[in-house]
């Protein structure tokens, strides 16, 4: 929570249905991701917490530690804060995280795919639920109700909302259409309907998707490894339409880097054309390296700059939004990190990209995956990849009860 308007505005409705017949045993808990990146951000996270306070709500501020800035610094921040709610979620043993997304934003978010050529699914927008985690989903409660009634909402309540200078910056795109849509140049319910129009398109593309996935996978088309890296027969990519081929393959490099999201539309079409192809050299793309044949290997490359570290904690935690390591439940030594196996100069291409536990310079536990890779005894340390998970992340299930792809051994 920010502390703007549309925030203060899911606060309000937390309040109002916290402990209802609705919702007999919900409890809310605010969280404010302090990102660092202004001046007035620690004081912003202080004044939300004693709006919690006021309303007897629990209220926790993360902070961010941002790596250099270089780069694109909003896309890792956004990256960073779904990551640091998705912990605080876990500790607290919530199952749902509660976004206050407007249909303005809605309306934004698809203007902006318009405009860099996305496809169906960038068209459709935001989804009101999204799974961010095998247990866990983002809700965004609402994407049907315009800024203004919140605002109004918050106004009739006297609750003074924080504003961000970030959204009024007339050299943001974002914030020039936003302008647009306020002053009725842009027709909104034209956006609506045509918004729901692409909803539509791209729940029918996802739902054949999702059984093109699990025929692949039963037909060995499609086969996830242990080791997080993923294989798909060329012919099959060829078979597919190219709208499914498309989304197929940005949710597959997706799922391998471990993001959110594919790569842009141009750079999966290049991919694609290139794949399909009877021949051509490995690329790499958004960290994912993609080598063709008639078996197609999507890695995740290691890279130069390496993989973010995790400090390590007793229970699990996601590494690289590719695998959840279960470092146990004892307590671990100070300072206890996971790491990337390459961040020890040691691995091949693959191996470098798989976690292991370290304290100080000694390595603590391995992934039996690296178990012939180092002195024998080493402890072992529980992993579990996510890729099947997110390459399958949001698809309806596939009819005749069969399940999603599932990790095979080499």
């Amino acid at each position: 929570m920010s502390g703007g308007s549309d925030s203060l505005a899911l606060v309000l409705a937390a309040i109002a249905l916290q402990g209802t017949a609705a919702l007999p045993q919900t409890r809310f808990h605010i969280v404010t991701v302090d990102h660092g990146l202004r001046d007035a951000s620690a004081a912003e996270a202080r004044y939300v917490a004693g709006v919690a306070a006021r309303f007897g709500l629990g209220h926790e501020t993360l902070r961010w530690e941002a790596p250099a800035r270089t780069g694109n610094i909003a896309a890792a921040a956004r990256e960073a804060r779904y990551a640091l709610l998705a912990d605080a979620a876990r500790r607290f043993g919530a199952t749902m995280i509660l976004t206050a997304h407007h249909e303005d934003d809605q309306c934004e978010t698809h203007l902006m795919a318009r405009e860099r050529g996305a496809g169906v699914v960038g068209l459709a927008g935001m989804r009101p639920v999204r799974s961010l985690a095998p247990d866990l989903v983002l809700a965004r409660p609402f994407l049907d109700i315009a800024g203004d009634r919140l605002k109004a909402s918050v106004a009739a309540h006297r609750l003074p909302a924080v504003e961000d200078p970030t959204n009024d910056d007339p050299a943001s795109r974002r914030v020039q259409l936003r302008r647009q849509i306020a002053a009725g140049a842009l027709d909104r319910d034209a956006l609506r309907a045509r918004i729901a129009g692409y909803r539509s398109e791209r729940d029918a593309l996802e739902a054949g998707l999702g059984e093109a996935i699990a025929a692949m996978q039963a037909a060995d088309e499609l086969c996830l490894t242990e080791d997080g890296t993923l294989e798909i027969g060329r012919d099959a990519l060829r078979r597919l339409g190219d709208d499914a081929a498309f989304v197929l393959l940005q949710r597959a490099i997706a799922a391998v880097g471990g993001r959110g999201h594919g790569p842009e539309g141009a750079a999966t079409i290049r991919l694609l054309d290139a794949l399909r192809g009877e021949s051509g050299a490995a690329r790499t793309v958004a960290g994912v390296q993609a080598v063709p044949g008639e078996t197609i290997a999507l890695m995740r490359e290691y890279g130069r700059a390496g993989i973010a570290a995790l400090p390590a904690t007793a229970g699990e935690r996601v590494f690289d939004g590719r695998f959840v390591v279960d470092a146990g439940a004892k307590p671990l030594q100070s300072g206890a990190r996971i790491v990337a196996f390459g961040d020890l100069g040691r691995g091949n291409p693959v191996e470098k990209t798989l976690p292991v536990l370290v304290a100080g310079d000694s390595l603590v536990a391995i992934p039996a995956q690296l178990g012939g890779k180092v002195a024998a005894g080493t402890p072992l340390l529980a992993i579990r990849s996510l890729v099947g998970w997110s390459l399958t992340r949001d698809l309806p299930p596939p009819t005749g009860g069969r399940a999603g792809p599932s990790a095979k051994p080499r």
